[in-house]
């Protein structure tokens, strides 16, 4: 009996439990995610971080030259003026790291202009918008078929530009905008008064600049959008390299803000390096409208189409990579287009002959502005 009851009590122990075995597929299905887990953090929070470093780095370094080349001297009382502006001052060339051979010869050229004409180099509007003089002049708009990043809509030839004007030295800030659209009025996606305004149209610029002729008292073409060429003429301040400074797309972290040194958003204007003229942020930190529509240029024989009713947009900006960052880089869209990556500079006209002494102007009031710099 006993026996007979141990072997039912040896019947009814539970079986040892089997070990679960996970399938070929669920170990490579985990195995993947694992690897786009890791890859999602090494892209949105680890390169991140480790470039906003760098980023930082670079720009603490550059900044004590930003503004200290040699002090210009000002031409004061002997000013000679456009309607609604004043001399600025105190005022800077740029600092040598921004010049080489070709760029100090447009910089000799802006200087004799300036003697000759009693136009300052730098001045500064009602609402402390500055801008920089450009001379007159002549250049190649384009790009060599040996330049890294060419295009074939980039072919080379020759421009005049028998009228000198004023550029602004930099991207209209938000702080400018709603001086002259209303304090509530702010399209910009990232926020700040120093800031480049973006989200705007090129429809969106002719108002702006419509409503700050009305506010100065000026003729409504005053001030314009810089054509394409004007564009591309001020950016490269004599120079025929890629960029301003030369072609090394290396050194354009110094001159502008892009996709290798911040792409996570545009930069206060002014920050970086400027070119011969004294125009910042003309590589980088946001794409620039201008004034005309998209053309071919003599000797590009690519068909026409809707694109030549777009218009041209200049500059690179702070998502994009070097080399469209390029002086001569071409790039369009349709007018009504908005976006955080486009912004606009304006360009003061000047009439030669219808200029007003610095003696007899009233001293503008812009104590209380919020300026550029």
């Amino acid at each position: 009996m006993t026996n007979l009851k141990a072997k039912e009590t040896k019947r009814k122990l539970p079986l040892p439990a089997r070990k679960r075995r996970f399938s070929r597929f669920r170990v490579f299905l985990w195995c993947f995610e694992a690897v786009v887990l890791l890859a999602c953090l090494e892209h949105f929070i680890i390169r991140p971080r480790l470039l906003g470093k760098r980023s930082r780095a670079k720009a603490a370094a550059i900044k004590p030259v930003l503004n200290r080349g040699e002090v210009i001297r000002p031409l004061a009382d002997e000013a000679l003026l456009p309607l609604g502006m004043q001399e600025s001052f105190p005022a800077w060339y740029p600092p040598a790291l921004s010049l080489n051979e070709e760029s100090e010869t447009m910089l000799r050229r802006q200087e004799t202009l300036s003697n000759d004409t009693h136009l300052p180099i730098e001045t500064i509007n009602s609402i402390g918008m500055k801008f920089r003089l450009v001379p007159r002049g002549n250049c190649l708009i384009g790009s060599p078929e040996t330049e890294r990043g060419h295009s074939p809509v980039e072919t080379l030839h020759h421009r005049e530009f028998p009228n000198p004007f004023y550029l602004g030295m930099y991207e209209v800030t938000q702080a400018q905008w709603k001086a002259v659209m209303g304090e509530d009025n702010n399209p910009s996606h990232f926020r700040g008064a120093e800031q480049p305004v973006e989200e705007v149209s090129w429809y969106d610029c002719q108002e702006f600049i419509l409503k700050l002729c009305a506010l100065e008292g000026l003729h409504e073409r005053a001030y314009q959008l810089p054509s394409e060429a004007e564009w591309e003429y001020a950016c490269r301040a004599g120079s025929t390299s890629a960029y301003c400074f030369g072609d090394s797309a290396k050194k354009l972290g110094m001159w502008a803000d892009f996709a290798d040194n911040n792409y996570k958003r545009p930069n206060k204007v002014g920050r970086r390096l400027p070119n011969a003229l004294g125009l910042f942020d003309m590589h980088g930190n946001l794409w620039e409208w201008c004034l005309d529509t998209y053309q071919n240029y003599p000797g590009d024989f690519s068909p026409e189409g809707d694109i030549n009713s777009w218009r041209n947009i200049r500059g690179g900006n702070w998502y994009v990579e070097a080399e469209a960052c390029r002086s001569a880089k071409r790039c369009r869209l349709p007018g009504q287009t908005v976006g955080n990556m486009l912004g606009f500079r304006i360009k003061r006209n000047i009439d030669l002959d219808n200029l007003v002494p610095a003696a007899e102007k009233p001293e503008l009031q812009t104590e209380n502005l919020q300026e550029a710099q």
